[in-house]
């Protein structure tokens, strides 16, 4: 499992088994690849930002490791960074249409998005120093909280569990609405949701049954999956 100390070390994952409770979906939710160099220093939330070479090379990785396997969806926050992954998820299964789910973009930055750290360092030193210690969780006035993040990402993961309940679906998101679904999984509140790490092109495999709590299978950059 790919968290920080506080959780386990580098390696521990649990060991994958199949998703043989018929009521429960398997969610493969995958963290979009790394964004263009020119946003890597700046705070963009929500914005659509483009992917760098290197992520769209991720893009068909995921792919790749798809390869082969069922899914009975494809699915996407909607921005293009998502939608790249899911575009090459699609590509080989036709009968799938594009599908993008808007209440799993990723946290809005509010009044910071599309600035740049060095710029809020200068300007606003004791607010971003705050947000700094706080590893991303508490932004300025004005920003998305992590719980009202959670309140729109749980229940919708919850919906499209329900929805292709027996299945497999690969859902595109963002790293801060993987985190709150991880949190939902292992049982902790979102405030500790920084402390779960997942690289651009990661993978969380979560089996998300109807009515019962859901249970983390994988987490990490490693290919193939479970």
């Amino acid at each position: 499992m790919t968290v920080d100390s506080t959780f386990a070390a580098p390696g521990n994952s649990p060991a994958p088994r199949a998703c043989d409770d018929l009521r429960s979906t398997r969610l493969y939710l995958l963290r979009h690849g790394e964004v263009d160099g020119h946003w890597r220093d700046r705070i963009y939330g929500r914005l659509d930002v483009p992917l760098s070479t290197r992520g769209h090379e991720q893009c068909a990785r995921i792919a790749e490791a798809f390869r082969g396997r069922t899914l009975r969806a494809v699915i996407s926050s909607g921005l293009a960074r998502a939608e790249a992954a899911a575009l090459a998820l699609r590509a080989e299964r036709p009968e799938l249409a594009r599908r993008d789910e808007p209440d799993l973009v990723e946290l809005d930055r509010g009044p910071w998005a599309g600035r740049s750290k060095s710029e809020l360092r200068a300007s606003e030193p004791a607010g971003f120093e705050r947000w700094e210690r706080s590893r991303g969780v508490l932004g300025p006035p004005g920003s998305e909280t992590l719980e009202e993040l959670a309140a729109r990402v749980v229940p919708r993961v919850t919906s499209l569990a329900r929805e292709f309940e027996g299945g497999a679906i690969a859902v595109v998101a963002h790293l801060w609405v993987t985190r709150a679904a991880v949190c939902a999984a292992l049982g902790l509140p979102v405030a500790r949701a920084a402390q779960i790490a997942l690289p651009p092109g990661g993978c969380a495999v979560i089996d998300w049954p109807s009515g019962r709590t859901p249970e983390l299978i994988s987490l990490g950059p490693g290919l193939p999956l479970p």
